[in-house]
C-alpha cells in the first residue's frame, strides 16, 4: 500500500515545480513581448498626448502628462489647413480608386485560379511585375499620359493611377483565395447547366468575397498613405489628398507649434481605424469552410 501511494506522491509534488518550470522558460519570450509592444505603442501615445497638449505644456515637458487636456489644436488644423475638403478627397481617392482595382483584377484571378490557359504561369508572372516596380520609376511616363489625356491635376486620373498601380496586387490576393475554393463546385454548377459567367458571378464571387475584403482593405489602406503620386499629379490644393494637404504642417508657421502635427496626424488616421473595425470580423471569419461535404 504504502509503495503504491508513493508515486501519487511524488506526482503530486512535482506539478508545482513543473508549472513553475513552464513561467521560467516562458519569461523570456514574455519579457521581449512586453518589451516590442512598449516600443510600438510608445511612439502612438506620444502623439496622442501632445495632441491635446498645449503648446507651453510640450515645451515643458515633452514626454510628461499634460496639466490640462485641450482639443484647440484639432479645430485650428481642421478649418486652418481645410481638413474636411483634404479628408473628403481621400476618401474618394481611397474608396473608388481600391474599387477600380478590384474590379479589374476580378476576372484576370478568376481565370489565372480556375482556368488551363497556355502560358498560364508566364502572363501570372508579368502581371506581378507590377508589384517590383517603384513608384518613382513610372512617373515620368504616368506624368506624360495623363497631360496627354487632359487628366493632369484631376481626381479622376489620380483615382486611374491608383487603381491601375493596385491591380497586381489584387490579382495575387484574390488568386489565392479563388485558388482555394474548390473545384468540385465548379463542376457541380455545370452539370445544373450553369454557364463560365454565372459559375463566376453566382459560385466564386460570393465564396471569394473575404478576398475581395481583404485586397479591398490592404489597397484602401495603401491609397490613403500614398504621397508621391498626390503630389506630382496635382497642382490644385482643392484636389489634395490628407498626405499632401498636411505639408502646410511643415511650414515655418506650424513648425514652432507641436500639438497642431501631432493633431492632424491622429484626425488622418481615424479612417483607417475606422475601416479596420468594419472588416475585421469579415477578414477573420473562414467562410469557405463546410462549402464541399466529404
Amino acid at each position: 500500500m504504502a509503495d503504491a501511494a508513493n508515486p501519487v506522491t511524488r506526482t503530486n509534488v512535482s506539478r508545482p515545480t513543473t508549472g513553475a518550470l513552464k513561467w521560467v522558460m516562458r519569461a523570456p519570450g514574455l519579457f521581449c513581448l512586453g518589451l516590442f509592444l512598449i516600443l510600438w505603442m510608445a511612439p502612438i501615445l506620444l502623439v496622442l498626448i501632445t495632441s491635446v497638449k498645449s503648446n507651453a505644456d510640450f515645451l515643458a515637458g515633452p514626454f510628461s502628462l499634460p496639466s490640462a487636456l485641450t482639443f484647440a489644436p484639432y479645430k485650428t488644423v481642421w478649418e486652418a489647413l481645410g481638413f474636411s475638403t483634404l479628408m473628403i478627397n481621400s476618401v474618394i481617392y481611397a474608396t473608388l480608386g481600391s474599387a477600380l482595382a478590384v474590379i479589374l483584377a476580378l476576372v484576370p484571378a478568376y481565370a489565372l485560379a480556375r482556368k488551363n490557359i497556355p502560358g498560364q504561369k508566364i502572363i501570372f508572372a508579368l502581371l506581378l511585375t507590377g508589384l517590383m516596380i517603384p513608384q518613382q520609376t513610372v512617373l515620368i511616363p504616368l506624368y506624360d499620359t495623363l497631360r496627354q489625356l487632359s487628366l493632369l491635376d484631376t481626381k479622376l486620373g489620380l483615382i486611374i493611377v491608383h487603381a491601375a498601380y493596385g491591380m497586381p496586387s489584387q490579382v495575387l490576393i484574390l488568386r489565392g483565395f479563388m485558388t482555394g475554393i474548390p473545384k468540385e463546385l465548379d463542376k457541380a454548377a455545370y452539370l445544373e447547366g450553369a454557364s463560365d459567367f454565372q459559375i463566376f458571378s453566382k459560385v466564386i464571387l460570393p465564396l471569394a468575397l473575404p478576398g475581395i475584403i481583404v485586397g479591398y482593405t490592404l489597397n484602401f489602406i495603401a491609397i490613403w498613405k500614398e504621397f508621391i503620386f498626390g503630389l506630382v499629379f496635382l497642382n490644385s490644393e482643392s484636389n489634395f489628398p490628407l498626405t499632401v494637404g498636411m505639408l502646410k504642417l511643415n511650414s515655418d508657421r506650424y513648425m514652432s507649434v507641436f500639438n497642431m502635427p501631432a493633431a492632424g496626424l491622429v484626425i488622418s488616421q481615424i479612417p483607417i481605424v475606422i475601416v479596420f473595425i468594419l472588416t475585421y470580423r469579415k477578414l477573420s471569419s473562414g467562410q469557405f469552410a463546410g462549402a464541399v461535404k466529404g
